[in-house]
């Protein structure tokens, strides 16, 4: 269910899913997950309030999933690997040469 929802959303908004990041990818994915688990468990749980507090954590937990991937969404990434050529020496005194 979360990866159609995010490809849902990817179709619709003609984006790539990967621009807004893996973390926020991750983060939505995983508060579906958490959020299905519940909301199935809660067909099966005994009771009266039981379902229906299972079914609100469900809920949260979707919602909570969808604010992290907003926030996540919205923050720059930082590149792992450093520029090829370091820019700010002009000249080549920084250079140490041990020899």
């Amino acid at each position: 269910m979360a990866a159609l929802g995010i490809a849902r959303y990817a179709l619709h908004t003609g984006e790539d899913p990967s621009d807004d990041g893996p973390r926020a990818l991750i983060a939505e994915f995983f508060g579906y997950w958490a959020g299905g688990f519940f909301l199935i468990w809660s067909f099966f749980a005994p009771g009266k309030y039981l379902p229906w507090t299972l079914r609100g954590v469900a809920a949260a937990l979707v919602l909570t999933g969808i604010a992290f991937s907003v926030h996540f969404g919205s923050i720059t990434e930082v590149p792992e690997t450093p520029d090829k050529e370091p820019t700010g020496f002009k000249n080549d005194s920084t250079d140490l040469h041990l020899e």
